[in-house]
């Protein structure tokens, strides 16, 4: 044996030798029960948000509606001792603080966003997805009492079982594991209790997509084919990467904005949704902008097979930010990939260029990774729903949009410290 290995398969023996076999057991064996539990629960979810909007599609009155499904899911929220605002972001940071999340948060979403949709707003249920796997992972959880995965040591693991229940249900959803797997980390900011479960995390994300994908229920995203390489591919990958880049950030910050607006001048979230959901039924009325309730599913698989105007992209990315902005509940990562892959389309138009179903792939992955600040996600998800082929180009739109997203991050901060400065003086 060369004397250079030794202090290596010493070290990997001493490490092997201070895991406790118990708890690795039982993390390994609670991750198969969260993808089991992830994807029952994503079946439920896509039975419900399909029928309620099919529901709404034949009775298109239902849009009159909206202000009142809005105030009774805040009403539920209410009954669960949920706060009437609570977003992913917020549960992320319960998970990255390891506080518990509410075991009535899974009932709750799903009520809240399939009373969204039956008035036809518009938001997503992937976000959904993850705030039902969190609330599902930590209930499941307790019979496993996790705990370090060393010995003689002690470790509260309840933003891993969340964690884990968040990515499996994200992966039966999408039938995306790899991606969910990393995305859920990139959420955490790589939160090291996180991080080092990622094995069990995969199997949990697996065993969701292995059972979603054979029940057939789930949001599928259709592969692309690859166009042959020419630099003029190359261009186009950068021009959707800057649009996604600028409208991705206006997405997220326009959300929160108009949040952080409301919650400073009308304090009341029932005021909240009323008012929007009366300009949201006014808009849709008025301009016949129907097809643009939803989700938007059928409106990214238009996009994907070069099908939609150019001014598509704005009006949906409009009535989402109203949705989401003004209190109601459901998710925004649906919208978030069909906002993109209108807007990759745009550009193809614009550069009169014959690749558009090719622009709106490359629009699906880089808005959502400008607007999530989640690029290696991006870069996963796009690999496994769209094609393997594509992911070289999926790269350089992916860097250009979280580029500026960083950009604009940093930018903005300095505004905000230069004008506080000013202020002070």
């Amino acid at each position: 044996m060369n004397p250079r290995q030794k202090p290596v398969l010493s070290s990997v023996s001493n490490w092997v030798a201070s895991l406790n076999v118990v708890q690795v057991g039982r993390h390994f064996a609670f991750a198969v029960v969260a993808g089991i539990l992830g994807a029952l629960a994503s079946i439920s979810l896509c039975l419900v948000v399909n029928g309620v909007y099919s529901l709404f599609l034949a009775h298109r009155f239902l849009l009159f509606l909206l202000p009142i499904t809005g105030i009774i899911s805040l009403v539920v929220y209410r009954l669960c001792a949920l706060p009437l605002t609570l977003s992913t972001e917020q549960v992320v940071a319960q998970i990255q603080n390891n506080r518990p999340v509410s075991g009535k948060l899974f009932l709750a979403i799903l009520l809240g966003t399939g009373l969204t949709i039956v008035g036809g707003g518009s938001v997503g249920k992937e976000a959904a997805s993850l705030q039902i796997g969190a609330s599902l992972g930590q209930i499941s959880a307790k019979p496993f009492k996790l705990q370090s995965l060393y010995k003689n040591r002690q470790r509260d693991c309840t933003g891993f079982a969340a964690a884990c229940g968040m990515a499996s249900c994200f992966s039966a959803l999408f039938f995306a594991p790899l991606g969910s797997a990393v995305f859920v980390l990139e959420m955490s900011r790589f939160d090291k209790l996180i991080l080092h479960r990622m094995p069990a995390i995969l199997i949990g994300c697996f065993v969701g997509f292995a059972i979603s994908k054979t029940v057939g229920i789930g949001d599928y995203i259709p592969a692309i084919t690859c166009p042959q390489f020419s630099p003029y591919l190359l261009v186009i990958c950068v021009v959707v990467g800057i649009a996604c880049g600028i409208f991705g950030t206006i997405f997220a910050r326009g959300i929160k904005g108009i949040r952080a607006l409301l919650a400073k001048k009308v304090h009341n979230p029932y005021i909240c949704v009323i008012a929007g959901g009366l300009i949201f039924a006014a808009l849709v009325l008025c301009f016949d902008w129907f097809a643009f309730t939803g989700t938007g599913s059928t409106l990214l698989l238009d996009a994907l097979a070069g099908e939609g105007a150019s001014a598509d992209f704005a009006i949906k990315l409009v009535l989402t930010m109203l949705c989401l902005g003004f209190s109601f509940k459901g998710g925004e990562i649906m919208p978030m990939f069909t906002i993109g892959s209108l807007l990759g389309l745009s550009c193809a138009f614009v550069l009169s260029s014959h690749e558009s179903a090719f622009a709106a792939a490359l629009g699906l992955v880089a808005f959502f990774a400008a607007a999530s600040r989640c690029p290696l996600a991006a870069v996963l998800i796009g690999g496994e729903t769209l094609g393997w082929l594509i992911v070289p180009y999926l790269v350089v739109s992916i860097a250009c949009a979280f580029a500026l997203r960083v950009l604009f991050d940093k930018a903005s901060v300095s505004l905000v410290k230069r004008f506080g400065t000013l202020s002070e003086s």
